[in-house]
């Protein structure tokens, strides 16, 4: 099977290489803009149908299908749970589509859900989703909330949308889908007002003025160099004699030892040889 993706950036036909397909993508954003069969999102609203293009340039579709699947929720963009479930089965990541672990509770309705699916035979899970987690998230108290009359589509719509983020987030593009956006609620969308420089930069000065300290720095002498008065004590107290180890004596070198006389050597005595004397009285070799 081919795990090549089919879903990614090209980033060589992208609408930002380059001035001149950025041109040619400003005119495609301006006709679709035209449309009245595209969501109202991109009616009149170039600029919006410009992002469409480029999120289709890189995920490799069909710029409008991710106009008719990309909604904008207080103010912010979100999937369809539907088309991120698309999206990964035909990315050929996987080597199936995604599956869907389902339990009940006690009294038999939808409780809990899982996704998982298989990469080269190795099993690839996403967390599990449960009632237990939707109510303590606050998501079954949301005003329109389906959570209440479609438990088990949401159970799958949640499941799947934390799979995309957690093990193909390439995908997913870090956009949260349209369910999700709505759960989490336009108070976490707050817009900060723009607040001008000039007017930050007094704010910041009259904080300072406001909080600075008042009393004035004391100038303390440093702890090694010695006070005026120590100094004028010192020299009226008389000096005293300084104390000091008396100095070693060097000892003298002892003088070095006479060496002993040698006796003097004696000559041995040159041996005599005697002669045996005859019977005769004779030298015996005469």
């Amino acid at each position: 099977m081919n795990t090549q993706l089919a879903v990614k950036p090209n980033e060589e036909t992208s609408i930002f290489s380059s001035s001149e397909k950025f041109e040619i993508a400003g005119k495609m954003a301006v006709s679709l803009s035209k449309s009245t069969i595209v969501p109202k999102e991109y009616q009149g609203n170039a600029s919006n149908a410009l992002i469409a293009i480029e999120l289709a340039n890189r995920l490799s579709v069909s710029p409008l299908m991710v106009m008719q699947n990309l909604y904008v929720v207080y103010g912010r963009p979100s999937w369809s749970a539907q088309y991120m479930i698309a999206m990964i089965n035909s990315s050929g990541k996987y080597d199936f589509e995604l599956q869907f672990d389902e339990k009940n509770d006690k009294n038999g309705k939808p409780y809990s859900c899982q996704c998982w699916t298989e990469r080269n035979g190795r099993k690839v899970t996403g967390p599990e989703i449960t009632m237990d987690m939707a109510k303590a998230e606050g998501w079954l108290s949301k005003n329109g909330s389906k959570w209440l009359t479609m438990p088990q589509m949401m159970l799958r719509y949640r499941a799947a949308s934390f799979f995309g983020r957690m093990n193909c987030p390439e995908l997913t593009m870090g956009i949260y889908t349209r369910e999700e956006v709505v759960e989490i609620g336009p108070e976490d969308y707050r817009e900060v007002p723009y607040t001008p420089t000039a007017e930050v930069e007094a704010q910041v000065a009259e904080n300072i003025e406001a909080n600075a300290n008042s009393v004035d720095f004391e100038e303390t002498i440093p702890m090694n160099e010695p006070t005026p008065e120590a100094v004028a004590q010192a020299e009226a107290m008389p000096e005293t004699p300084k104390r000091g180890r008396p100095k070693k004596q060097q000892a003298e070198p002892a003088p070095a030892p006479t060496p002993a006389p040698v006796p003097e050597a004696k000559p041995e005595p040159t041996p005599v040889m005697e002669m045996p004397a005859s019977d005769d009285g004779g030298p015996d070799w005469m």
